[in-house]
């Protein structure tokens, strides 16, 4: 697996993809900076905290573009035949090919808080947060990109023709994000209408005491935590959007997808007919 691990990083090195997507991240870390400096002028107030998730929506499209373009030519060219024929096992290709990307996406995500740590103390008030928290946050941000990381890996390991496998991954992330943008859209509803609503009959009236029928409780509202905190797109959105309730637990959930899908891969992987 040495061997496959230095032939892959040689060739990670000279990747297009790879070096567009640190070039975007830092832009994006950059951009948000920008963005910061811009509401300190209005008199809005920054926290290290806030600067530190902006990036988990972008982040989710991470794995599924780097695998499809990276690890998905490995089928088209041969690559991983030829590496069974010299006598590689299949789980160390497998895995090999997974800690390619977890790499990737951990040095594009490196790259986005370049910025922010060299600029960011300057723009803001503070972390917002204790450090303990915020060291939690920004590893449960790293292990959600990681079970995400597994997924695609998965993917690319099992779909052979790089076309199907770039569309479905990214279908898939599209599909993940609107399903947690459902969950978060409802887990964000507040227990009491705000202000003044208007009335079918065209009143206008005071709703502050108005229950929101829309409102979660009770057995509902856990099954839809639930969901959102397993999902790492659910993880995503909550992250952004500060909606974190149980951190511990979703980085415990990220443990859990990367793991089974690794071990479901290499189970499929060792079955799978390499034409």
């Amino acid at each position: 697996m040495h061997d496959l691990l230095r032939a892959g990083f040689s060739r990670l090195w000279r990747a297009p993809v790879f070096w567009l997507g640190v070039i975007f991240m830092a832009l994006c870390g950059g951009m948000v900076c920008c963005t910061v400096w811009d509401g300190t002028q209005g008199g809005i107030v920054y926290f290290m905290g806030d600067l530190c998730r902006y990036h988990c929506i972008v982040t989710v499209f991470l794995p599924a573009v780097f695998c499809a373009l990276f690890l998905g030519t490995e089928y088209e060219h041969g690559v991983i035949r030829n590496k069974l024929i010299a006598g590689k096992t299949r789980p160390a290709v497998y895995l090999s090919s997974l800690v390619l990307s977890l790499a990737a996406c951990f040095l594009m995500i490196a790259a986005y808080f370049l910025p922010i740590v060299c600029v960011g103390p300057l723009l803001t008030q503070g972390l917002g947060m204790t450090g303990g928290m915020l060291a939690l946050v920004v590893i449960g941000e790293l292990l959600m990109a990681a079970a995400l990381c597994g997924l695609c890996t998965l993917g690319s390991m099992l779909i052979s023709r790089k076309a199907i496998l770039a569309v479905t991954l990214l279908l898939a992330v599209l599909a993940g994000l609107a399903v947690g943008g459902h969950l978060t859209g409802r887990l964000a509803e507040q227990e009491f209408f705000q202000g003044i609503m208007m009335t079918e009959e065209g009143e206008l009236v005071d709703a502050s005491d108005m229950e929101n029928p829309g409102f979660l409780r009770g057995r509902e509202r856990e099954i839809y935590q639930f969901v959102a905190d397993f999902l790492p797109t659910g993880q995503a959105l909550l992250y952004n959007f500060d909606m974190i309730v149980h951190p511990v637990a979703m980085c415990l959930y990220s443990l859990l997808i990367l793991a089974a899908s690794t071990a479901g891969g290499l189970a499929a992987f060792r079955r799978k007919d390499l034409k």
